[in-house]
């Protein structure tokens, strides 16, 4: 791995939250594939210190890949196409009573796209659409969070999406396993939708059959984790 320092000589904050959002242990394979993310101000340094502190408090919450994916929608001509992503790693920092410290990190590996015919999923995989090979992450950042109810919020990010930066808001909704608020729950169920542009995005081939406007749906299981 490069051992130059991460964001601005924060390397042992970064690997400390490496580990926490792979869930991986102390091991150089894990920390290859996620430090990627902490170089070249991908995450700025206020949203790592944000979730290192939520994680020495107890409200960081880590995404639960096997049970977690990101689900697409588009209309087309032929039909209506639908996918989702797999492969989704992140973490959340979720505090209610404390002002301006909640975050969310999603990190989503677009390798792991699948859809229901194998044609379909080369070709949105390819140059015209995601170009996996040359953008291998879709990421999320959030920037704000409005709470409409103590499980409702807008939450408000940057989605870097086929190498374009663009801000997004996502309607969310949090439920927790045993009925308390979601913040006291070990286990959490996020769910978020919102709807962007693909032309945003450089996406904007077969606009003539495929419509401009793609519905995410986020459906993100995280336990709570501790430092």
């Amino acid at each position: 791995m490069n051992t130059r320092k991460l964001i601005n000589g924060t390397f042992l904050a970064g690997m400390l939250l490496v580990n926490a959002l792979s869930g991986a242990a102390v091991a150089a394979s894990a920390a290859n594939e996620s430090c990627s993310l902490f170089e070249n101000g991908k995450i700025e340094k206020s949203v790592l210190a944000t979730l290192l502190n939520a994680a020495k408090n107890g409200h960081m919450y880590r995404v639960q890949t096997s049970t977690s994916e990101i689900r697409f929608c588009v209309d087309s001509k032929i039909k209506n196409v639908e996918g989702s992503f797999k492969d989704v790693q992140g973490g959340i920092a979720l505090d209610q009573q404390q002002a301006n410290s909640e975050q969310a990190v999603i990190v989503i590996n677009t390798q792991s796209l699948e859809t229901g015919s194998s044609l379909v999923k080369n070709v949105i995989k390819g140059e015209d659409f995601f170009d996996v090979e040359k953008y291998p992450e879709i990421l999320f950042v959030s920037t704000g969070v409005e709470w409409t109810s103590p499980t409702k919020a807008v939450l408000k990010g940057k989605l870097t999406l086929h190498g374009v930066t663009k801000s997004v808001r996502f309607d969310v909704e949090l439920t927790g396993a045993g009925g308390k608020a979601p913040q006291n729950e070990e286990n959490i169920m996020v769910r978020a939708t919102t709807t962007i542009k693909r032309s945003d995005y450089g996406m904007g081939n077969f606009s003539g059959m495929v419509n401009d406007a793609v519905k995410l749906c986020m459906s993100v299981k995280a336990k709570k984790y501790s430092t």
